[in-house]
């Protein structure tokens, strides 16, 4: 799978460079398919499916590729839905939209064009139907760069929201999952910057995060830790699974358990918002869990790889999501260098293996991820390899007692959500600490060549580092 998926990725790529028409591309692949089916020989029939895989990545692109519907540039009347969680700006808010259905004169004319909305005002959240009078604007920033890589995305265009524009507004249940999770949490709050940090990382509500505590953790480079990611959910699995332990004792109650975390682990995605970083590890978990279920052998590689190929055959364009990308990069080193790190050790003390496992998780992610931060936003995030493991157990603790806090009836939830917001309040001291003393990242931005080598040096490396031939050693009495 994982040489499947860097086949699909070459040729999603490749669209971007060369321009080929369907037709053509559509009949090379089922000829290709073909090929590959009646071929004899081993390494002839995966030469065909190397440049089947390759086909297929430049097809999704071209059947991918967003269109507008819509004139641009002209007033009109939208209809829009508000999809994504919206993220606080400079006065202003940023949300993921999609058009519906628009009108210059009497007629509504419908649609399906997803939009980047900028929000200023107060009247309009997540799972919102509105109805505002506006136009769609073909550029998406002022910078070049950043407006293709949206487009990449599969944006068409950006639409702007005030208070003044907005007709009607239908409060949608369809996200409600989410504004219930929101409002359950926000009755425990005491501390406001540790309960927004409760929220973030719990429910993925970033709006009440302060700028002073967005930019501490931003210079850290510990501003993943508010995304609700992996990291989060598998703490969930395990809370999940620890609850359950008692169903082990009878027969096949494994499986029930795994079933029911299985189930919870998607019922806290969509409470999330199930942004792109959080699909990818409910994928990841469910094939885990499947596996679990059914007692078939799992490679845990082989498994994130098959996640990713499906994320990218859904949606192409997740390729150049930068939390896609920084999501798949973390879980990838994690497991090629920091599962073997920690399993050579093999240290029997609980307590000193956990703090192990979690000094490598941190400084492997760090390593792993630190080309794609550098040249995305210009700074070398080396300061969270020094306070990632600190910090790491505290956000253990904010997830797990979010997470029981969400489940429990209000009496008994009330002291989880208590010392999950303690345990924020301790992790934001230690980010707004190291940030006050200057512990931050380095501005230097990797240019494309650098990325290039940094990755080929730890491709190198991990291949090598599996290649050697681990031998058993037996010791007699």
């Amino acid at each position: 799978m994982l040489l499947l998926l860097l086949l699909l990725v070459v040729g999603i790529v490749v669209a971007d460079f060369v321009l080929l028409p369907s037709w053509a591309t559509g009949v090379a692949l089922a000829a290709t398919l073909v090929l590959c089916y009646v071929a004899r020989g081993y390494a002839v029939r995966w030469g065909y499916l190397a440049v089947a895989m390759v086909l297929l990545g430049y097809i999704l692109v071209e059947l991918r590729m967003p269109e507008a519907s819509m004139p641009y540039n002209r007033a009109m009347e939208l209809e829009v839905d508000v999809v994504g969680i919206p993220s606080e700006r400079d006065g202003y808010s940023v949300a993921e939209g999609r058009v519906v259905a628009w009108r210059e004169g009497d007629e509504w004319q419908r649609a399906d064009d997803r939009v980047l909305l900028w929000l200023r005002g107060e009247g309009v959240h997540s799972g919102d139907r509105v109805v505002v009078c506006g136009e769609v604007q073909e550029r998406l920033s002022r910078y070049e760069g950043y407006d293709e890589l949206l487009r990449r995305r599969g944006y068409i265009g950006g639409v702007g929201i005030g208070d003044g524009d907005v007709l009607s507004v239908n409060h949608s249940e369809r996200l409600g999952l989410h504004r219930r999770a929101v409002a359950k949490m926000e009755r425990y709050e005491r501390d406001s910057m540790a309960h927004a940090t409760v929220l973030a990382m719990t429910v993925g509500e970033r709006g009440a995060m302060p700028r002073v505590l967005r930019d501490a953790y931003a210079a850290t480079g510990l501003a993943h830790l508010l995304a609700v990611s992996g990291l989060h959910l598998g703490v969930v699995m395990m809370v999940v699974l620890w609850l359950l332990a008692p169903l082990r004792l009878i027969h096949r109650g494994h499986r029930i358990a795994a079933m029911l975390a299985l189930v919870m682990i998607w019922v806290y995605a969509l409470m999330s918002g199930a942004s792109a970083s959080v699909v990818r590890a409910a994928i990841m978990l469910t094939v885990l869990l499947l596996a679990h279920i059914s007692s078939s052998s799992r490679n845990s590689v082989n498994t994130l790889a098959l996640t990713l190929f499906v994320m990218l055959v859904y949606r192409p364009m997740y390729l150049y999501d930068i939390s896609f990308q920084l999501s798949a990069l973390a879980v990838a080193g994690i497991l090629l260098w920091g599962v073997p790190i920690v399993r050579s050790v093999g240290h029997k003390a609980p307590l000193w293996r956990i703090l192990f496992s979690t000094l490598v998780v941190g400084v492997v992610a760090t390593l792993w991820t630190l080309p794609v931060v550098s040249h995305t936003f210009g700074n070398l995030p080396l300061a969270g390899v020094v306070i990632t493991p600190v910090v790491l157990i505290f956000a253990y603790a904010v997830v797990g007692c979010g997470l029981l806090a969400l489940v429990l009836p209000g009496v008994v939830a009330l002291p989880f959500a208590w010392l999950g917001e303690w345990c924020a309040w301790l992790q934001n001291g230690v980010v707004l600490w190291a940030a006050e003393r200057g512990i931050t990242g380095v501005e230097y931005r990797m240019t494309t060549g650098e990325v290039a080598v940094w990755y080929a040096v730890v491709g190198v490396i991990t291949i090598v580092a599996w290649s050697v031939n681990r031998k058993k050693v037996i010791t007699l009495s």
